[in-house]
């Protein structure tokens, strides 16, 4: 039974252990590894990749504030 679930000569994406290159696809940059720019842009740019336009990765905008400032700004 868990026979099949391996790929003959890869290891299994999905436990995303070994190669970290396994998720990555020719033409989409969204899988795998990404790029520095990717990983290192803030939520609110626009990173192009391999000809695909996306926002950053998402999280917190890093603008130096603390989250009980930001807290204060969003009941404001």
């Amino acid at each position: 039974m868990f026979g099949r679930w391996r790929k003959k000569g890869g290891g299994n994406p999905a436990k995303q252990q070994g190669d970290p290159h396994e998720l990555d696809r020719e033409g989409d940059p969204r899988g795998g590894v990404q790029s520095d720019e990717y990983r290192h842009a803030e939520p609110s740019e626009v990173v192009t990749d391999e000809g695909v336009a996306m926002s950053g990765p998402a999280g917190a905008v890093q603008d130096g504030s603390t989250p009980d400032e930001r807290r204060a700004q969003q009941r404001d």
